[in-house]
């Protein structure tokens, strides 16, 4: 391979106690977890928007982590949905959040700003600068140029642990049993829908309340109606046997004409670090969309006038890297509830495993007899290995891919981050180790500030 060598002398241009990089749903509640804490805090994101997967990737609604009486780990979740409902860009719909896209990063920055967070949007990391195992800046890259930003503790909020991985951390990643990664999905919105005609198409399949609409499709339900009207269009060529393997439709809050894809899935060259395959999905994707819509138009009612609203400017990737952290969850704890006295969420959502045939997986862990039937994130699973200074959270926290498949979901991604936050900031203030006894105070303080944990 022919090379170059690039050598720039990059200025300083700002530092503070915790940088934060990343502003997607961990990103957000990280860095104002740590400024309520009273330090200064940094957020960097790369695209010109906040969210993440949650707005720029169109993924709505917000999943419940099935623990009975859903109690939000975050206290930063009860205000984002105190923000999020007083603004018209959330909806209520039993224990499920379904959110605007379009609104949601509004309320995700005024959040950051009234905290006093110092945003840099369109600011990409490119390299860490580091002495011995400790992290004391990170190169980014803006439309100024290549510039360093100095801090005394980092959370990586990427979701594919790139700051991580910069600074030199280990990490996993895809499924041990193959080496894949789960499937990369590129949604769209389609509008001009009429939502009563689209019900009768199939009314036992398809529900409908309110003005609003749901349905879904795999190949695993096959007394499904909406899947008998996918096979006869699968036969007629009108789809594809991979448009069958998961198709799955939300409406969303003040768009009552409007249908957020959860679709389609791409199945092969799904690795969320390799530009070549994020290049290839969004090809790909865009190109089943369209033949969706083609197929909604000559097989559902309700479609006459429909068109695509949009596309996701973010590809949705489930998983890619799992970061080495002090503590590593596994499916065997998962499978046993296991509890910790510095526990930052409870879940008992699916062992979520998209694939293509023999590969999808979708179940509840089938743990042992207990009147709390879920299990446990404790702290150590936040602390990057062998990285003074680091923290991690958000789907590529310290788990094997099948614990992954369950905690990626935004409510336990929002509780991570809160918890990172609040961990950053005590280091910072205390000049202590990432690697220092910590969790059980970060998880007093969540719940201090507000958060539930069922007891």
């Amino acid at each position: 391979m022919k090379q170059y060598v690039f050598n720039q002398t990059c200025d300083v241009c700002a530092s503070a106690d915790v940088v934060v990089v990343g502003g997607g749903t961990a990103g957000v509640f990280a860095a104002v977890a740590a400024a309520k804490e009273g330090v200064s805090v940094i957020l960097t994101e790369k695209f010109g928007s906040l969210g993440g997967s949650a707005t720029m990737a169109l993924v709505t609604p917000t999943m419940s982590t099935c623990v009975e009486g859903a109690p939000q780990n975050s206290y930063l979740g009860k205000e984002l949905e105190t923000r999020a409902l007083a603004a018209g860009a959330m909806t209520l719909r039993g224990v499920s959040r379904y959110y605007d896209p379009t609104l949601l990063p509004v309320v995700l920055e005024q959040m950051v700003t009234d905290a006093g967070v110092k945003l840099f949007l369109y600011t990409d990391v490119i390299d860490v600068v580091k002495e011995g195992t400790a992290v004391r800046g990170i190169f980014v890259r803006d439309k100024a140029g290549i510039h360093v930003i100095e801090g005394k503790m980092f959370v990586d909020c990427t979701g594919d642990g790139d700051l991580s991985v910069l600074a030199g951390a280990a990490y996993t990643k895809g499924n041990p049993k193959t080496g894949k990664n789960q499937p990369i999905s590129l949604r769209y919105l389609v509008s001009g829908v009429d939502m009563q005609a689209f019900h009768e198409t199939a009314p036992d399949s398809i529900s409908l309340w309110d003005g609003c609409a749901y349905a879904s499709c795999t190949v695993q339900v096959p007394h499904n109606g909406v899947e008998k009207i996918m096979a006869d269009a699968r036969d007629a060529g009108d789809l594809t046997p991979e448009d069958l393997a998961y198709w799955q439709v939300f409406t969303l809050p003040n768009r009552p004409d409007t249908l957020a894809c959860n679709c389609p899935e791409i199945f092969d060259y799904v690795d969320g670090t390799d530009p070549h395959d994020l290049t290839n999905a969004q090809l790909v994707g865009k190109q089943a969309a369209m033949r969706q819509l083609a197929f909604y138009k000559k097989y559902f009612h309700g479609f006459e006038k429909a068109y695509i609203s949009g596309f996701a400017p973010m590809v949705g990737i489930r998983e890619s890297r799992e970061i080495a952290a002090d503590h590593i969850m596994t499916l065997a704890e998962a499978t046993q509830y296991t509890k910790y006295p510095d526990a930052v969420a409870q879940t008992n959502y699916p062992i979520d495993i998209h694939g293509f045939g023999d590969e999808y997986t979708d179940e509840h862990v089938k743990g042992i007899e207990t009147d709390k039937p879920y299990f446990e994130i404790p702290f150590g699973s936040l602390v990057v290995r062998d990285l003074d200074n680091l923290f991690v959270a958000g789907r590529c926290i310290g788990c094997d891919f099948f614990v992954q498949a369950a905690i990626r979901i935004m409510p336990t991604c929002r509780s991570t981050g809160e918890a990172a936050g609040i961990g950053a900031a005590i280091c910072a203030k205390e000049a202590r180790s990432a690697h220092d006894n910590i969790g059980v105070r970060v998880h007093k303080t969540m719940v201090q500030r507000g958060a539930d944990f069922d007891i």
